[in-house]
């Protein structure tokens, strides 16, 4: 009988260490969960853009000076039939023009002040055009995103023909805004990997049989819906989010999904807190 009693009692202790041994291993446990050791791809949302002023040379230079991966730029059409730079259709929040870019030439373009809106000290700096960038692109390495804003055949064959003659096919990815587009590039730049800017998350396997590389998809709606990160893995491609500042509390959140790229504000703000997060 005294044999079967100290059995037990060293069963009870065995038992009750394993379980001291779990609980003190769960609170020694960093205080981020996230996964933050893979190599996720950096994009300078519109260049360094909280640090300079948006689609500028030099927002685009600060980009690749605090590590970005990739430089994403916004593209347009001049009244003279010239690819530019900027976001906005028109020129009013971030120039001393007024009314649509599109309507003006290149040249007039290129008078505008696109700096001193953010700070004084950039004054002069200038809307750029996508030859500018590209060539810088080339003489730099410098992979670019080139969100294109418009559609249409004639479009398509001004980005076309600025890349071949002037940029490097394979530094370039084809920001997409529907699958007829995405088809279309993969025919006009097969060399170039392109990424889907889907207005909607029904667009997921939509876009990936169209042939893009990556799906963007908005933190907010991973937030509404967790399983749409995997669906775009299931689909064969990679995930890019969206962010903002780069700031530890959205950067956890959006790590906590596992992206291949992230496009952010603030790429250098975005590098320190991934490593703060590790």
């Amino acid at each position: 009988m005294k044999v079967v009693e100290e059995m037990f009692a060293r069963s009870e202790y065995t038992y009750l260490s394993l379980v001291i041994t779990v609980l003190i291993g769960t609170f020694m446990l960093p205080a981020c969960s996230v996964e933050t050791d893979k190599d996720v791809t950096i994009i300078a949302h519109r260049g360094a853009m909280d640090e300079r002023p948006e689609n500028t040379m030099t927002a685009f230079h600060r980009a690749v000076e605090v590590g970005s991966d990739i430089v994403e730029i916004d593209l347009w059409t001049s009244a003279d039939g010239e690819l530019f730079i900027l976001h906005d259709r028109t020129l009013d929040r971030t120039t001393n023009g007024e009314g649509d870019a599109s309507d003006f030439t290149l040249d007039e373009l290129q008078q505008l002040d696109a700096g001193t809106w953010f700070d004084p000290d950039y004054a002069g700096e200038q809307i750029p055009s996508l030859r500018e960038v590209l060539e810088w692109s080339v003489n730099e390495d410098v992979v670019l995103l080139l969100d294109l804003k418009e559609q249409g055949p004639e479009f398509a064959d001004r980005v076309t023909d600025d890349v071949m003659q002037y940029g490097r096919e394979e530094l370039m990815v084809i920001g997409v805004r529907s699958v007829a587009q995405a088809r279309e590039f993969r025919d006009r730049l097969p060399n170039a990997r392109q990424l889907a800017f889907m207005g909607s998350p029904d667009e997921i396997e939509a876009y990936a049989e169209a042939g893009v590389d990556v799906n963007r998809l908005w933190l907010s709606w991973l937030e509404e819906d967790p399983e749409l990160a995997e669906r775009v893995r299931r689909s064969g491609t990679k995930l890019m989010i969206n962010g903002t500042d780069g700031a530890p509390e959205e950067t956890g959140k959006i790590m906590s999904f596992d992206p291949d790229w992230i496009l952010i504000d603030d790429p250098a703000q975005l590098r320190q807190s991934l490593k703060t997060l590790h």
